[in-house]
């Protein structure tokens, strides 16, 4: 009778989890853990280390053992940052078969709200957690140890994210991992002081388990006197749980709390408007900081510039000009508009690469409006010509996001990235406050225009010349916590090619 009873209360549990994960309804849990917690108190989260897995580090390297100390580059939100290597060059993640001297690393076990392309309620407030603790870190080891990537017969259906032995993500452009982290003040070389980040995650309530971790070890031994609950439910392997298990503890044991992301609390911070905040794109710029601190929702009007693959960029009648990301799952807005075009625009605003925009933009009827009445639609701007007089940051702020055409020495071509875009650079020196690495104007290429431009055409036709460029002047500061001081670079971003009677033209050109 005693394992039926325990077998049942598992069963509960774990229809609890997967239930609360997949609605936002209220459900009213059974009271299933020894220890209820009454505020968050990290309690597995502080009684496991990194030494409780066994594993010995000695001089790993990451791509040949798939666990090691790795340096922060940066970190994107809350369950994603990238990391330099240790003298291994990553080519596994390029579509390409490009090296790179980084892996970004999406991390296992958990999956944080939104907080980039789409801004969700808790997002924002679980990515600065994730920052406030990485980028304090004394050290940081990545572990994607967890699944032996050999075993096709056990995981089938995983089988096609598996590269030369490693663990990938589902687009192959990211490794998956376990995060380990050594909080400020305390010793990098003991193994004792390292933290399991998506404990502390899942503890804060800014993420359920997802359940992924598959076959792991055995790091936590529970009291039979203390713990009677939890032992009796592991009582077949005498009271031990498997890292898997206390992830899944951990998840059941902080829900009932119901606060944050996993209790489905609002969020201070966050605008849960169904009517957006009607606004013009000069009024988002003087309300910037206010407006994307508090997730609001805003509905933007201008004409549009330039597109970029699916983004775009447009600009108001007051000539403030703004980028528009839609997102890595969006339509091909192209499609409905184009260059010229006046349309009004719901989403919330943000910073990426340094540069303002507009996300957390939902593909829907209601999202896009055109502007059709003569009286309210916005003229396309006739594009500035920069001088070479023109070329220092005082003047160049002045035309950021707006179209330009200028006169460039093309000098030599980077590698394409992993999205295939790449960067045409020049001689053309810019006087200022700017990159000390690149202190030129750039011409940036992205691999999602649509038409683009072929990389080896432009190598061979346009490097060593000078060219005419028409485009929109941007910046973009690539954050590296490796370094004291990021600055900004100037480039020029060419949009997608128009079409005209089936030839594609061109917006750079021999001069």
């Amino acid at each position: 009778m005693k394992k039926f009873k325990n077998i049942f209360i598992i069963i509960l549990a774990l229809f609890l989890t997967f239930s609360l994960s997949a609605c936002n309804g209220k459900v009213e849990e059974p009271q299933v853990i020894d220890s209820l917690p009454t505020e968050i108190d990290h309690l597995y989260s502080n009684k496991l280390s990194f030494a409780d897995m066994n594993i010995s580090l000695g001089e790993n390297k990451f791509l040949k053992n798939k666990v090691a100390k790795l340096e922060l580059k940066s970190v994107t939100d809350g369950d994603t940052a990238v990391f330099y290597l240790d003298n291994e060059m990553d080519s596994f993640t390029n579509a390409l078969g490009r090296s790179y001297g980084y892996v970004t690393v999406r991390f296992l076990a958990i999956d944080t709200p939104e907080s980039t392309s789409s801004i969700a309620p808790w997002g924002k407030k679980a990515s600065n957690y994730a920052k406030s603790i990485l980028e304090s870190a004394e050290g940081i080891i990545v572990d994607a140890t967890s699944i032996d990537t050999s075993n096709v017969e056990q995981f089938p259906n995983l089988t096609s994210t598996f590269t030369s032995g490693c663990r990938l993500d589902s687009n192959g452009t990211r490794w998956l991992a376990l995060i380990w982290y050594c909080p400020e003040g305390k010793d990098p070389n003991n193994f004792n002081d390292y933290r399991l980040y998506q404990l502390d995650m899942i503890e804060e309530c800014y993420s359920y388990y997802t359940g992924n971790l598959g076959d792991t070890p055995y790091v936590y031994n529970t009291d039979s006197a203390v713990e009677p609950l939890l032992y009796g439910r592991y009582e077949d392997s005498f009271g031990s749980l498997r890292l898997s298990d206390l992830l899944l503890e951990a998840d059941i044991r902080m829900q009932t709390l119901k606060i944050r992301h996993t209790g489905y609390q609002k969020d201070p911070n966050y605008d849960y408007s169904k009517d957006p905040h009607q606004a013009t794109i000069k009024e988002a710029y003087e309300n910037f900081d206010e407006w994307m601190n508090n997730a609001k929702f805003v509905e933007l009007t201008g004409v549009i510039t330039a597109f970029i693959g699916n983004n775009f960029y447009f600009e108001d009648a007051d000539g403030y000009p703004l980028y528009v990301y839609m997102g890595i799952n969006s339509k091909n807005i192209g499609s409905l508009f184009k260059v010229g075009d006046t349309i009004s625009i719901r989403g919330r605003l943000a910073v990426y690469g340094g540069q303002m925009q507009l996300s957390d933009i939902v593909w829907a009827q209601e999202t896009f409006k055109k502007v059709t009445d003569p009286a309210k639609m916005i003229p396309l701007p006739e594009a500035i010509e920069i001088k070479e007089s023109d070329f220092n940051t005082t003047k160049l702020d002045q035309y950021m996001c707006k179209l330009v055409k200028v006169t460039l020495n093309a000098d030599s071509l980077g590698n394409q990235s992993k999205d295939k875009s790449y960067t045409l650079y020049t001689n053309n020196v810019i006087s200022g406050n700017v990159d000390p690495n690149y202190p030129e104007m750039s011409i940036r290429i992205n691999g999602t225009l649509a038409p683009g431009y072929d990389y080896d055409e432009v190598q061979s036709m346009f490097k060593g010349k000078t060219v005419e460029v028409y485009g929109i002047l941007s910046t973009y500061m690539e954050q590296d916590l490796t370094k004291e001081q990021n600055y900004p670079s100037y480039q020029i971003v060419l949009g997608n090619r128009v079409v005209t009677d089936g030839n594609m033209e061109s917006d750079i050109n021999l001069k």
